[in-house]
C-alpha cells in the first residue's frame, strides 16, 4: 500500500499529522506492507501510484498556494476518485474541491460553492451517516459548503465515491475511534484488528464531560 501526504509541510496546522501517525499504527499493528510519500509543493504527483492520498489543513494563504498547485493535476484527480481510489481530506483543504472559494475557482471536481462566513472556533459532537456514535473534534474555519449532496457529518463532512472530507479537526481518526475502524476497514478491505484503548476511554470522557454529550 503505498501512502501520499501531499503538502505535509505546507498544509499542517492543528496536528492534523496525527491522522497519518494513527493510520501508520493501524497498519503496522495489523503488519500491513505500506509506506508513505511525504511531498512537499514541488515534488511530482503520480495518482496512478497511490492508494491514498491525505491533505490536511492550513493556513488560507497556504491553502490557495496549494490550490493552484493541484488544479494542474485536476484530470488526474477526477480519474482517481472515480476509480474509487481512497482521498481523506480535512479543515480548509475542503474548500479546494467544490466550484468556488468565495471569489476564486475551486478545482470544481464536485458542485459546490464554498461561502465566507463568520469564524467559528468550537468543540463539535455532531451526528455520522457512517457509525452509530457520533464524531467529536473542534472546527476552526470562517466558511460553509452550500449546495452538497454527499453529508456525511451534519454539515460538516462529506463522502464523494472513497474522498472522505471533513471540517472536523482533532484529528478526527484519532479522537473517533469506531470512525477509524471504519475507513481503515474501507480502505483495506479487510477487518482489522486494533488496540485503541486510551482512544476509546478518551472519546468517552470527553463525551461524559461534553454538555451537548446527552
Amino acid at each position: 500500500m503505498k501512502i501520499a501526504y501531499l503538502y505535509y509541510d505546507f498544509l499542517n496546522l492543528y496536528g492534523e499529522s496525527g491522522n497519518i501517525k494513527i493510520i501508520d499504527s493501524v497498519l503496522n499493528y495489523n503488519k500491513i506492507k505500506h509506506e508513505i510519500l511525504y511531498l512537499s509543493l514541488d515534488d511530482k504527483l503520480n495518482f496512478d501510484d497511490y492508494d491514498l492520498v491525505y491533505i490536511a489543513s492550513g493556513t488560507e494563504e497556504n491553502q490557495k498556494i496549494a490550490l493552484e498547485r493541484l488544479s494542474k493535476y485536476k484530470k488526474d484527480i477526477v480519474k482517481y476518485i472515480k476509480d474509487d481510489k481512497f482521498m481523506f481530506v480535512t479543515g480548509n483543504s475542503v474548500d479546494m474541491f467544490g466550484k468556488k472559494i468565495d471569489a476564486y475557482n475551486g478545482l470544481g471536481i464536485l458542485d459546490y460553492v464554498v461561502k465566507q462566513d463568520k469564524r467559528k472556533m468550537c468543540d463539535v459532537y455532531a451526528a455520522s451517516k457512517v457509525t452509530k456514535k457520533k464524531i467529536l473534534g473542534f472546527i476552526n474555519n470562517n466558511s460553509y459548503v452550500d449546495n452538497i449532496d454527499y453529508n456525511m457529518i451534519e454539515d460538516l463532512g462529506y463522502m464523494y465515491h472513497n474522498l472522505y472530507a471533513t471540517y472536523v479537526l482533532g484529528p478526527i481518526l484519532v479522537r473517533n475511534p469506531e470512525f477509524l475502524k471504519y475507513f481503515m476497514n474501507k480502505l483495506t478491505n479487510k477487518k482489522l484488528k486494533y488496540d485503541l484503548k486510551l482512544e476509546t476511554k478518551a472519546y468517552d470522557e470527553f463525551v461524559k464531560n461534553f454538555r451537548g454529550g446527552n
